[in-house]
């Protein structure tokens, strides 16, 4: 697939590692990301370190609700592997939605050795925005943030997501140090709200289709931390290249290392499904 466009600015320097291995499960953290002590895996439960695609649940601490999320593991995955972790927000009501047809985030994956996480927010309503402030910028409009949902809902979507991550994390032995974040439209905003409140936690986001309104947003927690991948389909009628574009810019004007890239025929719903080999290029380079 051809590259477009590609904009690149300043130097992005990758964190330390943030975990030892030797680390038990009661101490086991991911900085500014706080957990129930109660949450860790189960290792009698039947599908402990299964690999493959794999659809799992856990309750959610302080509700006992279960709680379901879709997950990929490499076949090849051995405990002593510590692979990255592509947490990939949900677009629309359903945790299957970034598992579709036509899709080679999984693929992608599988073979570069990526452990793949879809969370489903708390609650299966509507798109969630878990836990963002951050309006979508859309040709009729701003988007409003978790419309629809408490304020506590919209803030156990994002522990839910948080809560997940750790389970995964412990469960496989990944690397912490190379925890990524992408998210589509609304959840695009989502990616960037986990960027700025966990930096210290998120090495890269990827925005597909999701322009921000910037007013509020604190460019300077993302600097020497996040590095940000902006993409945006040129047949995409629901929100505006330019939008995305714009956000590539005021990233790289506040000294963050952002790239933005078109998908050639590229769809709104699509765009990001069939960018997968990009996406991980990108990735493979934090």
């Amino acid at each position: 697939m051809r590259i477009i466009k590609h904009i690149v600015s300043s130097l992005y320097f990758l964190p330390l590692a943030f975990l030892s291995l030797a680390v038990s499960a009661q101490t086991f953290s991911i900085p500014g990301m706080e957990v129930d002590a109660s949450l860790a895996p189960n290792p009698d439960a039947p599908l402990y370190r299964h690999t493959g695609e794999q659809y799992r649940s856990y309750d959610f601490p302080g509700t006992g609700e279960s709680i379901p999320y879709r997950l990929y593991v490499p076949e090849n995955w051995s405990p002593e592997q510590s692979p990255p972790i592509l947490i990939t927000l949900r677009a629309g009501p359903s945790i299957n939605n970034n598992h579709r047809n036509n899709n080679d985030l999984v693929v992608q994956a599988r073979a570069r050795g990526y452990i793949v996480i879809s969370p489903l927010g708390y609650r299966g309503y509507a798109q969630p925005y878990y836990g963002s402030p951050y309006p979508v910028d859309r040709p009729a409009g701003p988007s409003v943030p978790a419309a629809g949902w408490t304020q506590e809902e919209n803030a156990r979507s994002e522990q839910d997501v948080i809560n997940v991550l750790h389970l995964v994390a412990q469960e496989y032995n990944a690397d912490v140090s190379r925890i990524f974040v992408h998210g589509q439209n609304p959840s695009g905003s989502s990616a960037f709200h986990f960027a700025a409140k966990y930096p210290d936690a998120v090495n890269a986001i990827i925005a597909s289709a999701g322009p921000i309104v910037t007013d509020n947003y604190p460019f300077e927690n993302l600097v020497g931390k996040v590095t940000v991948l902006m993409v945006h389909g040129t047949n995409d009628t629901a929100n505006t290249r330019d939008a995305s574009l714009r956000v590539t810019r005021e990233l790289a004007g506040h000294g963050i290392n952002a790239a933005f890239y078109d998908v050639p025929n590229g769809e709104h719903l699509t765009a990001y499904l069939t960018f997968a080999a990009e996406i991980f290029d990108f990735l493979d380079k934090q």
